[in-house]
This record gives C-alpha cells, sequence and structure tokens, in this order.
C-alpha cells in the first residue's frame, strides 16, 4: 500500500503544472500492472504492426465468435491507427464491454483519442497514470481514517463526519463518491487534486475533533489502490 505525506503531495502537483501539453486522466479505475501490460503490448504491435485495414479490426472488435486475444490484438490495432473510424468503434464497444476486456478497452479508447489529437494539435499529449484514475482534471483518492484509540464512534459523532467531510470535500472543489463510516474507522473515495487533497482531509479532521478530539490524525491517503480487509486491520493493528 502507498502513503504520501503533504510534501509528497505538493511536490506532485508542482510536477504537474510544470507540464506543457494536454494532460489526460484515466477515468477508469485500472491496476498499474495492467495499465503497463497494455501500454507494452502496444509498443510491441507498434513496432511489428501487421497489414491490415481498419474495417478489418472492427469486425473483430465487434465479433462474438472472436477469442479474446484476437480482440485484445484488434483493440491496440485501432488505438494507434489515427483513425477516426477506429475510435468511434472504441468509444461504442465501451458502451457494454465484454467483462475481461473492460479494463483494456478503456485504455485503447483513450489512447486512440490522445493519438488523434495529438495529429490534430501541435499541443503534446500527455497521460498521467494512477491505479485509481480520476476525471476531468482531478484525480480519485482512497483515503483511511480510524477513531483516537479504536474508541467505536458514537451516532452523532457518526453524523458530524458525515457532515465535515462531505462539506469540505465541496468546500475544496472535489466530488465525494462514496464514504463508509463502520465502528471505529471509516474510509473515503473522493475526486481531488493533489494540491488540496491534504488540506480537504485534515481540515475535516480538525473541524470534527474542535468536539471530543475523537478522528486520530494519523490517517493514510493513496490514489493507488481501494484498501482490503486486510489492509484495513494492519492499519487498525498499528501502535
Amino acid at each position: 500500500m502507498k502513503k504520501y505525506n503533504i510534501n509528497v503531495f505538493e511536490e506532485i502537483q508542482q510536477s504537474l503544472n510544470g507540464l506543457q501539453g494536454n494532460i489526460h486522466i484515466l477515468e477508469a479505475t485500472i491496476p498499474i500492472e495492467q495499465q503497463k501490460a497494455f501500454f507494452n503490448y502496444a509498443e510491441i504491435v507498434r513496432s511489428s504492426r501487421r497489414e491490415g485495414v481498419v474495417e478489418e479490426y472492427i469486425k473483430i472488435l465487434n465479433s462474438e465468435a472472436v477469442p479474446l486475444e484476437n480482440k485484445r490484438y484488434a483493440m491496440v490495432f485501432l488505438s494507434i491507427s489515427a483513425d477516426i473510424k477506429a475510435f468511434r468503434a472504441l468509444e461504442k464497444y465501451n458502451q457494454s464491454p465484454q467483462k475481461e476486456l473492460s479494463n483494456w478497452a478503456s485504455l485503447a479508447l483513450l489512447q486512440a483519442r490522445m493519438i488523434l489529437e495529438n495529429e490534430l494539435s501541435d499541443e503534446e499529449q500527455i497521460f498521467v497514470s494512477t491505479g485509481l484514475g480520476g476525471k476531468g482534471d482531478r484525480f480519485r483518492f482512497f483515503a483511511f481514517l480510524k477513531s483516537k484509540d479504536l474508541i467505536p464512534f458514537s451516532n452523532y459523532q457518526r453524523n458530524l463526519i458525515e457532515k465535515e467531510m462531505d462539506f469540505s470535500v465541496h468546500k475544496h472543489y472535489g466530488e465525494m463518491e462514496k464514504m463508509e463510516i463502520k465502528s471505529n474507522y471509516f474510509t473515503l473515495l473522493l475526486l481531488s487534486t493533489f494540491k488540496v487533497i491534504r488540506t480537504t482531509i485534515s481540515s475535516a479532521v480538525e473541524e470534527c475533533n474542535k468536539y471530543g478530539g475523537f478522528i486520530d490524525h494519523d490517517f493514510v491517503i493513496t490514489n493507488m489502490e481501494i484498501f482490503n480487509e486486510e489492509d484495513i486491520q494492519k492499519e487498525l493493528n498499528k501502535e
């Protein structure tokens, strides 16, 4: 699991601000390993691409009788073709992709869009990858927070957490996608920027703690993964 402190977040935001070009953020939540596999495969296809026409690979993409590996190749071929028909075919396929290929389809569509925009514009196209994706100009973050000394939250405290977290996220131009409050911890899934994500959460914690100091100041933020039960138990058992 990956954690960040405020200095790292600021450094990442400064790096993003320094990029000159059109930044693309993958909206889907796709493991980094799968993203790497896709773009490595795309390089192989690009360097040793077989002869073929776009229409042929669109037929392969839309056929139910074609093996998954053939469809993966078709998606990559279409994504690097710089052809508007290929882009529209990938766009349509993404509306109802096969479950096994949904992540591959999202990446293929993103790459097709970047390559087309590169053909139509002098501006450099930049892909920014994180494990949890994002939306528009904001990234998706997962946050884990626990109660002070693991004491169960009261109903009043639960209501206060919900109210203050929602308020802070909207105040800092974010979007709360999911909040789960358990007995002695809670998790957030939200859209924000590297510049304000830490402030967004810490300011809400400070506001809640004016009424009893019941939230631990040591919390976790990551843009790489959503914690599973094992991750949560590790955090709860830390001294």
